[in-house]
């Protein structure tokens, strides 16, 4: 069969990188405390008293001006009730195919959904009455504006009816490519998601890359002036205008493959390399069927090609890297973030183009550290390097690295890990996962071991050092050794060794063919040895 290396480099037709799915918070900052809420009661609603009473009044001009709108549209408002997300994109597509505009809101829906809002409390010491606020978990009304931009496609904005008036948007990048190679002439063949040949392939990059802040800001800016707002143009300009931050982010990678078989092949191999290399909590099956009363109570990590997805998936803090078979045809690679903060960047759109350069780096470092894991040998020279005591050339001793030893085995599966996310290494982070594996209590794996086993991968050129700070990170060697020594321990060595015992009740067929050569050794032993040709001495 085709190594991972090989599929990648010869039997890829289109491969492109592309902002997929961006899910943005639209928040007003001075409307995210009480007291802001009050000023804005004060100042520019002209009440001096900041009563509860006056924000309904507010809410139900907004939603007025929404029916307006509807009406002049020609567009009837759909009530989602319990719509499923993807059940109102599909309401959205169906209205889109009648659609005769070049540009406009499609589609309106409206649905009660939780939010956090403001609350009032009434105090009162004698004649003094006032109100304090407080944030707290309400259902409310949410309208739903389904958009076709000129320049991102169809895309939605979601806007709450009640302070401090939230807002969500959520756009595809593939779906803008998809819209700018109309735009230019440029002929394609659309995945469910993606593209599946185009005829610039150059170009279609160019225009994936070109997504930034800015336009992402003016696409919004754009579409705020034209739909009806719960906040004015004066208001907005008051400082009362929404501001965007990132609330999901998806960078993908897409290989499609010439023959698709192939595709299935190498997802097959990709999960198979990743199921037993000591991190099945990061590393998971999701097979998208329905469970039932009959279903088998147990069930296996096998692929299988009708009705089920299988995605690898590589869970960090609150994100995760994936990787599945999009539409049987092509390998998506998608580095998820739903929490920017997970690797300390702010959620600020201004960070857009930040994390995109991170999200690609990391789809990389998955597919090469695949390529590494197929072809991860060492030679003979560089195992005696590792496994023996070395004097370096500034005197320096690095203290061997003894393979199958618990400590040693569970630092290199720890450190497999942080070759799939590239995240930095350091004591503290480090040592907690260490102590998992050992024993499960953090007491039993001190921070001076760990700054020793720190001290002896670095000497070995396993990691290297960030900087003159202590965090390290792995070197290409060192993605090799730690994925070599975990699949030669898990895959060979300890099964190899449990299948050896000799006193186990239904003993392995190596045991039993290792008995057999016993017995002849010692049959040959005896005749050589035997009476015969001692007496004869």
């Amino acid at each position: 069969m085709l190594t991972v290396k090989e599929i990648l480099m010869n039997k890829i037709s289109l491969d492109i990188e592309c902002v997929d799915r961006v899910y943005l918070n639209g928040y007003v900052k001075h409307l995210q405390m009480p007291g802001g809420l009050i000023t804005f009661i004060r100042e520019q609603m002209g009440f001096p008293i900041p009563s509860p009473m006056v924000l309904p009044p507010f809410t139900q001009s907004f939603r007025k001006a929404v029916e307006e709108y509807a009406r002049a549209q020609g567009l009837e408002i759909v009530d989602f009730a319990k719509a499923r997300d993807e059940d109102k994109d599909d309401l959205a597509r169906a209205r889109l195919t009648k659609f005769t505009k070049k540009q406009g809101v499609v589609m309106i829906g409206k649905a009660q959904e939780k939010a956090l809002g403001y609350k009032a409390q009434r105090q009162e010491q004698g004649k003094r009455v006032w109100f304090n606020y407080s944030r707290q978990s309400l259902f409310v009304t949410y309208y739903y504006f389904y958009i076709l931009d000129p320049d991102f496609g169809l895309f939605f904005i979601k806007v709450c009816t009640y302070f401090p008036f939230d807002v969500k948007v959520c756009f595809n990048g593939h779906e803008r490519a998809k819209q700018q190679l109309r735009n230019e002439g440029i002929g394609f063949e659309a995945l469910s998601n993606g593209f599946l040949s185009c005829q610039n392939p150059e170009r279609l990059q160019v225009i994936c890359h070109q997504l930034d802040a800015d336009k992402i800001q003016a696409l919004f800016d754009r579409w705020v002036e034209q739909l009806p707002w719960p906040l004015s143009k004066e208001q907005r300009a008051a400082g009362y205008a929404h501001q965007l931050s990132i609330w999901q982010l998806e960078v993908s990678r897409t290989q499609v493959f010439q023959d698709p078989e192939q595709g299935w092949a190498l997802v097959e191999a990709l999960i198979r390399d990743n199921l037993d290399l000591g991190r099945p909590e990061r590393v998971s099956l999701i097979f998208e069927r329905k469970v039932t009363k009959a279903t088998p109570s147990e069930f296996h990590t096998r692929v299988l090609r009708e009705g089920i997805q299988p995605i690898i998936r590589i869970r960090y803090k609150h994100s995760a890297l994936k990787q599945y078979l999009k539409d049987g045809r092509a390998l998506r690679t998608e580095m998820v973030f739903n929490n920017t903060q997970d690797f300390g960047i702010l959620r600020g759109l201004k960070n857009f183009a930040r994390l995109v350069e991170m999200g690609c780096r990391f789809n990389n470092r998955l597919l090469e550290q695949e390529q590494i894991s197929q072809d991860c040998f060492l030679s003979l020279q560089e195992m005696r390097k590792l496994l023996q005591s070395t004097l370096l050339e500034d005197g320096q001793r690095a203290s061997a690295l003894r393979f199958a030893e618990p400590r040693s085995m569970a630092v290199l599966e720890v450190l497999a890990c942080h070759a799939y996310i590239p995240k930095n290494i350091g004591n503290r982070s480090l040592r907690e996962a260490v102590a998992q594996r050992l024993a499960g209590v953090l007491d039993t794996y001190s921070s001076a071991q760990m700054t020793y086993d720190l001290r002896r991968l670095r000497l070995k050129g396993l990691i290297e050092r960030i900087g003159t700070s202590h965090r390290y990170r792995l070197t290409q060697l060192g993605m090799r050794v730690v994925t070599f020594f975990t699949k030669l321990y898990h895959r060979l060595f300890a099964p190899g060794l449990a299948a050896l015992l000799p006193d186990q009740a239904y003993p392995s067929d190596l045991a039993l063919a290792l008995n057999q050569v016993t017995e002849v050794l010692h049959s040959w032993t005896d005749q050589a040895f035997g009476t015969p040709l001692l007496s004869s001495i």
